[in-house]
């Protein structure tokens, strides 16, 4: 199917990049909100706790399987009418959720909302490219990320607000009716063909089984490192599996020949490994916090929640600057800011006070902000424009891997610790040095982009 679409954006319309934001603030909200009624699912609907981490793991892991299939889709599909369908079935299912009679019933509806609703990751891309041209591109994925990483910090609120007046199914009410709004206002920005919904043909289901079946696998092996590993290495030979079954595959052509730009290769190697930082926000320090400076829950929540802050403060900002100066250097000098970032938390302990870490906290996501938008503008320009869909779902495949790869690594160094001071700066250190090894995949991204 080819797109009578434009390939890229003569003028910029804020409207529609606005619009994708809030999506993506639905979409990426469906995971940080829910977390807060686990516990009044687990009693209301009477599972343990361990099973009640799948309400979160059926949604991310369907997600980053679906990512790049979606990508590949948008670079020849009807943008409107996938978005709209993409938001509307997120909004049915979340109803869906909320009328679950039983945690099976509710599984499922999380299952089928990633499906559906993580089509718009692998959207984003293509619909960036034709709302924003390549001069205002930066701050257009400034805007989308700053309303992702707000949003999702608002939702957790918004979602403790819901358990509390009503019980865990407001909350599903809450992402249907902001996915009604945001249906509605895809529908009205978005730029479309005319053709309608793809008819999804054996290559296309082919296409999905191998390479998202292989995403699905690598992602779910992280969850078994700890308590399984022997199934964790049986997963991941899966997912290798499918993931050279995949390369087999006519339809895999395309994405090869643009992982073999080392330009997008050296941007990709480099997000996956500067996503891992977010290791010690979700690992190291909860642990440090607890087990070492015995703070309660919710200054464990308020330090971490500094980092969110400090990349909010930092992100318009860097989408100017990307805009102003390139999306290759100034991702470039986010990624050295980053490894420096780093350095101050290897050497926080025991005396180090929690305002102490607060602020290292903040400037690491302050530093980090500097990195993230521009590398994805900066992905974006490295394609050709008829592969923008595809290199947007590189971004979101990429950075889910990298955040899930980093607690991996934090809990297996922290392991190796003759105590928790020692396990925190060992996870801290090791963390750092895979920053140092992002920071150098930009610089070789950066010299090829520049060939």
């Amino acid at each position: 199917m080819t797109s009578a679409t434009p390939t890229t954006a003569q003028r910029t319309r804020w409207s529609t990049v606005l619009a994708v934001g809030f999506a993506q603030l639905v979409v990426a909200g469906g995971m940080s909100g829910v977390s807060v009624g686990l516990p009044a699912i687990r009693t209301d609907l009477g599972v343990g706790g361990a099973a009640t981490a799948w309400v979160l793991l059926a949604y991310a892991l369907p997600m980053g399987a679906v990512a790049m299939a979606a990508g590949r889709l948008a670079d020849k599909a009807d943008l409107r009418a996938v978005s709209v369908f993409s938001m509307a079935g997120l909004t049915v299912f979340s109803v869906a959720a909320a009328l679950a009679p039983n945690f099976g019933l509710l599984i499922a509806a999380r299952a089928a909302q990633a499906l559906i609703g993580g089509l718009l990751f692998g959207m984003t891309g293509r619909i960036v490219t034709l709302a924003a041209p390549e001069r205002t591109r930066g701050r257009a994925l400034s805007v989308i990320t700053l309303l992702m990483t707000v949003g999702g910090m608002g939702m957790v609120g918004a979602g403790g607000l819901a358990v509390a007046v009503f019980d865990w199914r407001g909350l599903f009410w809450i992402f249907a009716v902001a996915g009604a709004g945001a249906t509605v206002w895809l529908w009205r920005t978005v730029p479309g063909d005319g053709t309608g919904l793809p008819r999804p043909d054996r290559a296309v289901l082919a296409d999905l089984a191998t390479s998202g079946g292989a995403i699905f696998a690598f992602l779910l092996a992280f969850e078994y490192v700890d308590s399984a590993p022997w199934l964790a290495a049986a997963v991941l030979a899966l997912s290798v599996a499918l993931a050279a079954a995949w390369t087999r595959l006519p339809a895999s052509a395309p994405t090869l020949a643009l992982m073999r730009n080392p330009a997008v290769a050296g941007a990709l190697l480099s997000l996956v490994l500067m996503a891992t930082v977010t290791g010690l926000q979700s690992f190291s320090l909860p642990f440090l916090l607890t087990d070492v400076q015995e703070v309660s829950p919710a200054l464990v929540s308020a330090v971490l929640m500094t980092f969110i802050g400090g990349l909010a403060v930092t992100t318009p900002l860097a989408g100017w600057l990307a805009d102003r100066y390139g999306p290759g250097r100034v991702s470039l000098t986010g990624a050295v800011l980053v490894v420096a970032g780093m350095v101050p938390l290897v050497f926080v302990g025991e005396s180090t006070s929690v305002l102490g870490i607060g602020v290292r906290v903040a400037a690491l996501g302050m530093l980090f902000g500097v990195f993230n938008a521009p590398v994805n503008a900066y992905l974006l320009a490295a394609a050709p424009a008829e592969q923008a869909g595809t290199a947007g779902a590189f971004m979101a495949t990429t950075r889910t891997i990298g955040s899930s790869l980093g607690p991996v690594l934090a809990a297996l160094a922290w392991g190796l610790g003759a105590g928790p001071v020692d396990g925190y700066r060992l996870s801290a250190a090791v963390l750092t040095g895979v920053a140092v090894l992002g920071a150098v995949a930009m610089v070789v991204a950066h010299r090829a982009g520049k060939r």
